[in-house]
């Protein structure tokens, strides 16, 4: 196929790979210093009614839904498994890239669940005047586990954003306006008709 390549966009894409990767790394050791918690609480632990496990579980069942529809949505424009011009219809590829942007929303909601919590914590305090429950290395180690995983649905939307930088400069049309909200795309493609006029 005879196009170029957006370099800046394949290194883009590659760099927030590697980033990515690092903060998968930093959620391992956050969900296993956490677990360490859990381990020395008794059964009648208050914190525990909190059930942030839980909330931490579902907030990277949100990111790993949206990436498997994700997935789905590319082994059909992509079924060779190269993401290259000519392999579907350029209005169906847009519409598969633009999925990564409901990672914003996944984000938001991963937030309000935790503010949800949070705030049902405080409350408990002010009702039993018990004081505080968490302990300072719990508490941060909560906020770093919360932090990473909002950090991994803000790379997964940045790798959307790279893919469409790489679209709009590799893919051999003259102009592609695609305008995404929370996943639906519509295209307009102008392409020159190679006709002469006589």
């Amino acid at each position: 196929i005879n196009i170029i390549l957006d370099s800046v966009g394949y290194d883009r894409l590659l760099n927030e790979s590697e980033n990515m990767i690092v903060q998968i790394d930093l959620l391992l050791v956050t969900l296993k210093s956490f677990q360490g918690y859990y381990g020395q609480m008794s059964k009648e632990h208050p914190v525990r009614d909190l059930q942030w496990p839980s909330l931490l579980s579902g907030s990277l069942l949100h990111i790993a839904h949206q990436l498997s529809e994700i997935s789905d949505e590319f082994r059909l424009v992509f079924p060779h498994g190269l993401f290259r011009p000519g392999a579907s219809d350029i209005t169906h590829i847009i519409s598969a890239v633009s999925l990564f942007r409901r990672f914003a929303q996944v984000r938001l909601t991963i937030l309000a669940d935790f503010e949800d919590r949070h705030a049902t914590y405080l409350y408990d305090i002010a009702l039993s005047g018990e004081g505080v429950r968490h302990t300072p290395g719990f508490r941060l180690t909560l906020a770093l586990a919360v932090s990473t995983i909002l950090g991994l649905a803000q790379g997964l939307q940045n790798c959307g954003r790279h893919l469409e930088r790489i679209i709009e400069s590799s893919f051999p049309m003259e102009e592609v306006k695609c305008s995404v909200n929370y996943g639906q795309a519509t295209a307009a493609i102008q392409y020159g008709s190679g006709e002469s006029n006589s």
